[in-house]
Order: C-alpha cells, then sequence, then structure tokens
C-alpha cells in the first residue's frame, strides 16, 4: 500500500466530495458515508493545523532551552572559577564541589626536593 501524506489523501478526499455533489442523484444512497466523510475530512484538517502549531511551539521551546543551557553553561563556569579563586587550584575542598584540583606530580615534587637539599649541601656555611 503507497503511503499518501494527508495533504495528497485531504485533496483526494475533496475531489471525491466534489464529484460526488456533481452526481448527486445518481449516488444518493451513499448520502450517509458521505456526510461522514465531510466530518472526517474537516475534523482532521482541524487536527493537522494543530499539530502544525504544536510542532512550532515545540521548535520554539527547544530553542528557548538552548538558549537557557547555554546560558547556564556559562554562569556555571563562572561560579566554578569564583570557588578556584576562593579556595585555590590546588586545594582539596575543590572536590566538594565536583572539581578536580591540580595536583602536583610526586615525582616532580620530590625531584624538586632533592635539587633543593643538593644546593644546600654544597652551598659554603659562613
Amino acid at each position: 500500500m503507497p503511503k499518501n501524506s494527508f495533504a495528497d489523501e485531504s485533496f483526494e478526499w475533496s475531489q471525491l466530495l466534489t464529484s460526488v455533489k456533481n452526481n448527486e442523484e445518481e449516488v444518493a444512497y451513499l448520502e450517509e458515508l458521505l456526510s461522514e466523510l465531510r466530518i472526517i475530512l474537516n475534523a482532521s484538517r482541524k487536527l493537522d493545523l494543530e499539530r502544525m502549531a504544536l510542532d512550532a511551539k515545540r521548535q520554539q521551546v527547544t530553542r528557548d532551552l538552548q538558549a537557557l543551557r547555554g546560558r547556564g553553561r556559562v554562569v556555571a563556569a563562572r561560579v566554578r572559577a569564583g570557588i578556584k579563586t576562593r579556595y585555590g587550584y590546588g586545594s582539596e575542598k575543590l572536590v566538594e564541589f565536583g572539581m578536580q584540583p591540580r595536583r602536583r606530580n610526586v615525582m616532580d615534587e620530590k625531584a624538586e626536593q632533592d635539587a633543593v637539599a643538593k644546593v644546600s649541601d654544597t652551598e659554603p656555611v659562613s
């Protein structure tokens, strides 16, 4: 069965109703079905208009939501920056706020301590 769009079907139903109206006397026995088809056609047109309005509303809501989410990301980044400024980038307190503190590499720290120790050992004491 071929898939018809609503526009194609409603156009076909309108043509059918118009054709039948031109030959009313010959197909009078179909009046009950024709009346039902008119009701269906009108109701389906109204529902299609409502569907299009809802599609437009959905698209607008999606745009509004995207804008709010973008603003939320900016504000959250500013809050995180303020927290890091308050507590410092290496503070373990950042973990409470769901942020990763900058931790120094243990090996680098040990090498730095060794270098400081060598320098202090080689300096003459006056």
